[in-house]
């Protein structure tokens, strides 16, 4: 796996976290906030993970300093994006939110793996 892929699957596994944490939290666009702390508890240590596994994998494939930013930096681009998506098309921002974000987290998860046999 090439680091520029390990970033990419970095930078998207934040989409899984932020849907999660946008259906935990009261959202014009998709409705009633999930009842109660449990999904919202959830949803934080959700993020947590997401935060750990990016960071982890942007600093395999470049470094500590470009590790750190690339991991904030795409919560901040990609969830502006999230909220513009799920402003415009709920439906399909949804599906296809937490569909990226399976993927990026499975593609960190790979790339760790990679990282650590090489």
């Amino acid at each position: 796996m090439t680091d520029t892929l390990a970033l990419a699957c970095a930078a998207a596994a934040c989409l899984l976290a932020l849907v999660h944490w946008a259906q935990a939290t009261d959202t014009r666009a998709w409705g009633d906030a999930q009842a109660g702390p449990l999904p919202q508890r959830k949803a934080w240590c959700l993020a947590l993970a997401t935060l750990a596994l990016q960071a982890a994998t942007a600093t395999a494939a470049a470094g500590i300093a470009a590790g750190v930013a690339i991991a904030i930096a795409s919560w901040m681009v990609l969830g502006w994006g999230l909220v513009l998506a799920m402003n415009l098309w709920p439906e399909g921002s949804l599906r296809w939110a937490r569909r990226l974000g399976i993927a990026g987290c499975a593609g960190c998860t790979l790339a760790l793996l990679v990282h650590a046999l090489a």
